[in-house]
């Protein structure tokens, strides 16, 4: 669910108001980063952030998000789109050069060979996922390496078994509201 980029100025994007400490240390440690960037959050009324032009944010923006959909901008000009739901998947597709999905039943529905398209499913099964963009070709897809590719160790087993790398859907309690009296 935490999405980081190095944007310049030893700053580092993350897509969450909360980051977890843990691994945003981790994060700004290994991109020689020194400031966590919060990101702006924009409600439908505000109007000042449109997401139809994403390809006029400069390079090196934190993120923006609005209605479910967070975008930001790398220093090599790649657009990084997270999206909270599956359904609104496609709305990054004409312009992201990389879509992280917080959704298990997600998949790459964009179609398009240079948009890599990453899933919660997948980052339950292998791991946290480093992403390199190619400053020098527009192109070029994302470089994507997993924490945990290949096959399996003992140690890693239990990733198969989780709802998210099934492809299901968050656990809901069931409602027992059925209007009948305990008895």
């Amino acid at each position: 669910r935490l999405v980081a980029l190095p944007i310049g100025n030893g700053e580092l994007a993350v897509n969450r108001e909360r980051p977890n400490e843990f691994a945003a240390d981790n994060w700004k440690r290994a991109l020689v980063s020194e400031t966590i960037v919060k990101p702006e959050m924009f409600d439908k009324a505000d109007g000042q952030f449109d997401i139809a032009a994403p390809t006029d944010l400069p390079q090196g923006s934190p993120f923006y998000c609005r209605e479910g959909l967070c975008l930001a901008r790398h220093p090599s000009g790649a657009i990084v789109a997270y999206v909270e739901d599956r359904k609104n998947t496609w709305k990054a597709c004409a312009f992201a050069d990389l879509i992280v999905v917080n959704d298990a039943t997600a998949y790459d529905a964009c179609h398009n060979p240079l948009v890599v398209v990453v899933t919660k499913r997948q980052l339950a099964r292998k791991g946290s996922a480093a992403v390199f963009f190619d400053p020098q070709s527009v192109t070029t897809p994302a470089v994507i390496e997993f924490a945990v590719d290949g096959p399996y160790r003992p140690w890693h087993e239990q990733r198969k078994f989780s709802r998210e790398a099934r492809g299901l859907p968050p656990y809901k309690k069931p409602d027992k509201s059925d209007g009948k009296p305990a008895q």
